[in-house]
């Protein structure tokens, strides 16, 4: 599958996911917004930049890219999203869902680490676990920033 494709499909799954949570959503026309949605929730508006992430690593965690790539021939750059959304949107494949990471907490990475299971080692700095990023997290976190 061509990573055009791949996109659809993230961005696809994120925009129905969000619909069956009484969010409305917004696409911008073109393909030059540094951002693939604004989702109005609770009547404040947040931008989202949505990645595919198919890639395991060797402990089975999910590698996610957090950077836009333009790659002119020999010539591969790469730039963070930091300063143009609130949120990257992550659509893990290999468990069919959304997590929603502030993009506070990515600054600069040009990737994420994500795991499903705790280290072996008990190591917990640095390490970013799915089910703290589920879309019903972001929706509470946010319910919780009105009060």
């Amino acid at each position: 599958m061509n990573s055009k494709d791949k996109g659809n499909i993230g961005e696809a799954f994120f925009l129905a996911n969000m619909l069956q949570n009484e969010c409305i959503v917004s696409k911008p026309f073109g393909d030059n917004a540094r951002y693939d949605f604004i989702v109005d929730y609770n009547h404040k508006l947040f931008k989202f930049q949505v990645k595919y992430c198919d890639y395991k690593t060797e402990n089975n965690s999910i590698l996610c890219p957090c950077s836009s790539s333009t790659n002119h021939t020999t010539n591969k750059k790469l730039k963070s999203y930091k300063n143009d959304v609130d949120y990257m949107a992550f659509f893990l494949k290999e468990y069919n869902e959304i997590i929603i990471i502030p993009i506070e907490e990515i600054q600069d990475q040009q990737s994420i680490t994500l795991r499903k299971t705790r280290t072996n080692n008990h190591q917990e700095k640095g390490v970013h676990y799915i089910e703290d990023y589920s879309l019903i997290s972001f929706l509470k976190r946010e319910n919780e920033n009105i009060i």
